[in-house]
């Protein structure tokens, strides 16, 4: 990936530059499932209903997903510089509602407010990777990327229930959002000092805000009827209407725009390589493996298990750890051994699906030795496929495109988990007239076919990459020295 930016001075500034980077993507992740186990006590002090309280986890996933893409493309447009400092605030002041609220309607309506500080400083994380380091180091930083994305996942489910225990300055399940206000203030301040200020400038245009109103009616059609209690599969008629309608008259529009000479919110430069839509592709089939898991795990430790919510979130410290370790590490793998991971991984989480259905019930405890060792097998096979399928979907993407390749990215992964949830949810749900166990055991089985197609995709996707790598070295100009570049 090229580009002019200018980035941090070298060394140390740049690695300082990336981890102010990656806290912000931690941020981000952290709060999209810290209230998972908060909902009762806010229900309660808040005295409200369950819908109610369940739009505090909607709200955020819904401004969140819807704008992603536009906040990509704001920093393709402004710079990653001030779009991430912009979400930071945002972000922060956003906590700083959340913890104060003195009613639900203002919780749900800072909660939103929380994910549109997130949709602007997420895209800038993968972006600012590729325009900060060089090529050698990007893949180190990628793998960063996937562990923060995993642990952030992880211990959001852990952390809402941790800090209401610890009830930091008697603010119970306040204190899960007012932490949040001095590590904000912190990114704000190294942010300003670390990350680079020169534009991007992709499209010199009007910025597309019919485009970008377009792209979120679709992907919130798409997000939110699966985020709300009651029977997600009733709106799904509905829901899929709307999705064609806004998603035809965006393709629609972004057509007319490019044509106009405009500065569309999708560039069609993005889809000329066939692998980044394939690789999109691949991130919908294997993100659908993750937070469902999670969720229908979640359930059948508490309503078949009988463990409180602290209790099933204390079953994700070791996959929590195994991805962490094998995101890092797969992040540093070459791209030619890429297609070993992408296999390897998802055999790995097959194989975790078939030694957690072997179990009893009874043996789903924290401290369960088999337990653990499957899940443990399950986060070493998703972090192996994870950074990989990252390095997919963003490699060929010109450097004044990847804030928006990013937000692209993460909405395939929003949309999965939505839509994820609600499948392995229909079909956890149908074993279940047999009992929890059957219910997980038909949810464990479509997982592991899920995991089939993604190694299926992901050995497409590899070699089509190798086939272009190997176009690109054949129309190389040989040097003097008597080597192609970078052989």
């Amino acid at each position: 990936m090229s580009g002019s930016t200018p980035g941090p001075p070298g060394g140390g500034g740049a690695v300082l530059a990336v981890c102010v980077l990656l806290v912000g993507e931690f941020l981000a992740i952290f709060d999209i499932s810290v209230v998972n186990v908060l909902l009762p006590v806010v229900r309660q002090e808040l005295d409200t209903g369950d819908a109610q309280a369940y739009l505090v986890v909607a709200g955020y996933g819904l401004s969140y997903a819807s704008l992603l893409v536009t906040g990509g493309r704001l920093g393709d447009r402004y710079g990653i510089r001030p779009v991430f400092l912009a979400g930071v605030g945002l972000f922060g002041a956003a906590s700083v509602g959340c913890g104060l609220a003195p009613s639900i309607e203002v919780l749900v309506a800072a909660r939103a407010v929380q994910g549109i500080g997130s949709a602007l400083l997420f895209p800038q994380v993968l972006a600012g990777i590729q325009l900060i380091l060089p090529p050698a180091r990007r893949g180190a930083a990628v793998g960063a990327f996937g562990a923060v994305l995993g642990a952030g996942s992880t211990l959001g489910q852990l952390g809402g229930g941790v800090l209401t225990e610890l009830d930091i300055a008697a603010g119970g399940w306040r204190s899960a959002f007012l932490v949040n206000v001095p590590v904000c203030a912190a990114v704000l301040v190294a942010g300003r000092r670390l990350l680079p200020a020169g534009r991007a400038r992709a499209g010199r245009g009007r910025l597309d805000l019919p485009g970008a109103a377009l792209l979120a009616v679709t992907v919130a059609a798409a997000v939110l009827p699966w985020s709300l209690p009651g029977s997600g599969p009733r709106r799904a008629v509905p829901a899929l209407l709307v999705v064609a309608a806004a998603g035809t008259g965006f393709v629609l529009w972004e057509r007319r725009l490019t044509r106009a000479g405009g500065a569309p919110l999708l560039h069609t430069a993005l889809f000329r390589r066939w692998t980044f839509g394939a690789g999109l592709v691949l991130c919908l089939v294997f993100f659908g493996t993750q937070v469902p898991f999670y969720v229908v795990l979640s359930q059948t430790a508490q309503d078949g298990a009988g463990l409180a919510p602290l209790e099933s979130a204390g079953l994700y410290a070791g996959l929590g750890a195994a991805f962490l370790v094998a995101s890092v590490a797969g992040g540093r793998v070459r791209a030619r051994h890429a297609v070993w991971l992408t296999t390897c991984g998802p055999v790995l989480m097959a194989v975790s699906y078939a030694g957690l259905g072997s179990l009893s019930l009874g043996q789903f405890r924290p401290a369960g030795a088999l337990v653990t060792v499957f899940l443990v097998v399950n986060g070493l096979g998703a972090g192996m496929v994870a950074p990989v399928l990252i390095r997919f979907v963003l490699s060929g993407v010109d450097a004044s495109l990847s804030g928006v390749a990013s937000g692209l990215l993460a909405t395939a992964q929003q949309v999965a988990n939505s839509v994820g949830v609600m499948a392995a949810g229909a079909v956890f749900g149908a074993g279940r007239d047999g009992g929890v166990l059957a219910g997980f055991h038909g949810a464990l089985l479509y997982f592991a076919g899920l995991a089939v197609v993604t190694v299926v995709l992901a050995a497409a996707v590899a070699r089509g990459q190798a086939a272009g790598r190997s176009e690109q070295d054949r129309r190389e100009p040989v040097t003097a020295g008597g080597a192609g570049r970078g052989r």
